[in-house]
């Protein structure tokens, strides 16, 4: 598909349409010609400035040789598609083929084409660690630091380009991009190349139900898959991160996305059944936290009933090949699947987050008030509580599956903040309800936490916060049964890449020679390299193996970071760092001590569970 074709010209459709609304012929007259040769010559692409060539033959010539653009083009489609429609997987495998075989290819001097690839090596290189033949070590520039960001300098320099290009390479360019730095700063760099792509989409329609005739059945889709997926993983972390919403839902006219034979098969990672099943989720996730908002009304949710319904039709709506159980932990679908549940529990949080807190507040102020009255919640909020608990349970045994399986990585925001949030729900309800299996799954989580952690003084900083709020959650848990009116309800209840391929990459990133980043401010998501050997893939109970996550490779920053105190943690002040944790002059030491407390707070999913909002409503 060319780019080009998508650039397209509305003035003979818009008059056509208003002769007809005045009663006459259906053909534009010669003064849409006119009009259409002008706007056609209005949109045309500038010519490069000097400058900017200059940018772009600097740009171009750093760019790593074929053998290991392919590697990360691969790992990219392999591992990074994951759930979403980045690009048409092999229309971009042809146009690399073309930039680097012809001298002479349009390509080398297009700013967006440069862009989206240096977006698709930055994302490929995060993934990289899963490649790593088991007989070849780590090395610094490989495991310990983000090779992503060689490639991330260089795109940053094109997005002034790019902005205001109108083409669909230069959305996904954005796309991509802030997708890459999701795991270092969701709430900043990553929410604004995020929100760059989801306003480029907007001006170009892709919203839109688009009925003009210059385009085929296939670029059609095109755009309505990439939009679905921008809009989606944009919705769904501005809900994660307690951010407003960007866009009306009742704007988007653009249907779902649907399965496409002729441009299906042509992909290396055929994903269409994913794309479409997370839209949908996101849709039903979207309305329920809209329902859910804190109002006057927060203690008593309206519309929890129908939110719960949809998500239940939406689990048993999933193709029979979706079953965990059945894919092969190697297999690109087997993460994308996992993600698909995991987002799937976490409505399932979102919808119940205010009746838990509100369940045990009311229990905590009813039997340390020394209340004479009977207890009384009321029972939607005691079922939606118990469904949220419930929905944290289940995602901690996603992540043990995870674990047996030796399929985790680090770092991911999505993975991180899932564990992370599965995690604080248990505490929060253990404040009230511990049964046996309580212990074993906080500890669990807790490991798997500071496991994905490893590397990265942000996520480090993070665990401490939930580390914290297990030290309240026991506090208030004591403090309830020493008040002489409180008892226990217990309830029991693929194919791989060569290894040649991956040496290249590792040879090439070792040449570049770029100044080494403190191994705290990676971002690179490995493979956890000190997993318990997996003997059997039966799923095991709740409480069978939860402790079994050893984290034989703790490194010395944990002892650097000192505990966080309940009143720090709860006044949100800078979190101190003692003597022996040494960062570079400049490191991101903005992380802990600057505006990356709100990175922290949406980190953990403390953000999402927004205490402060409930306050009043609950007092």
């Amino acid at each position: 598909m060319a780019v080009d074709q998508t650039e397209r010209v509305l003035w003979p459709h818009f008059l056509s349409r208003l002769r007809e609304a005045f009663s006459l012929d259906a053909m534009s007259g010669p003064e849409a010609q006119d009009m259409a040769a002008m706007q056609a010559h209005i949109i045309r692409p500038k010519t490069l400035s000097l400058s900017e060539q200059s940018r772009l033959k600097a740009t171009v010539d750093s760019l790593p040789p074929k053998s290991v653009a392919d590697f990360l083009l691969s790992v990219c489609i392999k591992h990074g598609v994951d759930i979403f429609f980045y690009f048409d997987q092999a229309q971009v495998i042809d146009e690399l083929d073309q930039f680097y075989s012809n001298p002479m290819s349009p390509l080398r001097s297009d700013p967006s084409f440069i862009c989206l690839l240096l977006g698709i090596f930055a994302l490929g290189s995060h993934w990289t660690p899963l490649e790593r033949p088991n007989n070849l070590s780590p090395t610094l520039q490989t495991e310990e630091c983000d090779p992503g960001r060689v490639f991330f300098r260089q795109a940053k320099l094109l997005v002034p380009d790019i902005i205001e290009r109108s083409c669909l390479r230069s959305i996904q360019a954005c796309f991509l991009l802030g997708v890459c730095l999701m795991p270092l700063s969701a709430v900043k760099s990553s929410y604004i190349y995020m929100g760059l792509a989801l306003r480029k989409a907007l001006t170009f329609d892709l919203h839109q139900s688009s009925d003009d005739q210059m385009l085929d059945e296939r670029e059609r889709e095109v755009r309505h898959r990439l939009w679905w997926s921008i809009y989606s993983l944009e919705r769904c972390t501005t809900i994660k991160l307690n951010r407003p919403r960007s866009v009306d839902a009742g704007i988007i006219k653009a249907p779902l996305p649907t399965p496409l034979p002729s441009l299906d098969r042509a992909q290396k990672f055929d994903n269409i059944q994913l794309q479409i099943a997370y839209a949908r989720l996101i849709t039903i996730l979207d309305r329920a936290t809209d329902s859910e908002a804190p109002s006057t009304e927060a203690a008593k949710p309206t519309g929890s009933a129908n939110a719960e319904a949809k998500l239940r039709e939406w689990k048993k709506s999933l193709p029979e090949d979706f079953d965990l159980e059945s894919i092969n932990p190697r297999d690109s679908r087997y993460r994308a699947v996992f993600h698909l549940y995991l987002n799937y529990y976490y409505a399932w949080i979102a919808i119940g987050k205010v009746s838990l807190i509100t369940a045990v507040r009311t229990t905590l102020q009813h039997h340390l008030g020394q209340e004479s009255q009977p207890l009384r919640i009321d029972g939607a909020i005691e079922r939606l509580s118990k469904s949220c608990t419930k929905a944290a349970r289940k995602l901690l045994q996603l992540f043990e599956d995870l674990t047996r399986i030796r399929n985790t990585a680090r770092f991911s925001f999505t993975d991180f903040q899932g564990c992370s949030i599965a995690t604080i729900v248990t505490l929060i309800a253990g404040i009230i309800e511990r049964d046996s299996t309580y212990e074993s799954r906080v500890t669990f989580g807790l490991n798997c936490l500071r496991d994905m952690a490893a590397g990265n003084l942000t996520a480090k900083v993070g665990v401490r916060f939930v580390e914290t709020l297990q030290a309240i959650s026991n506090e208030a848990a004591h403090k309830l049964r020493q008040s002489g009116t409180f008892s226990d309800q217990l309830e029991e209840g693929i194919e791989s890449l060569q290894p040649s391929a991956y040496n290249d990459w590792a040879a090439w990133l070792a040449s570049q020679h770029q100044p080494q980043t403190n191994i705290f401010d990676s971002t690179v998501e490995q493979v956890t390299a000190s997993k318990p050997e997996i003997t059997s893939r039966e799923r095991s109970a709740p409480d069978a193996d939860l402790c079994n996550l050893q984290n034989t490779d703790e490194d010395a920053g944990w002892s650097g970071l000192e505990p966080l105190s309940t009143t720090r943690l709860l006044m949100q002040q800078p979190t101190t760092v003692s003597e022996p944790l040494v960062m570079p002059e400049n490191d991101f030491t903005s992380t802990i001590y600057r505006d990356d407390q709100s990175f922290l707070i949406g980190l953990t999913g403390l953000d999402m569970l927004d205490f402060a909002g409930y306050s009043n409503q609950l007092d």
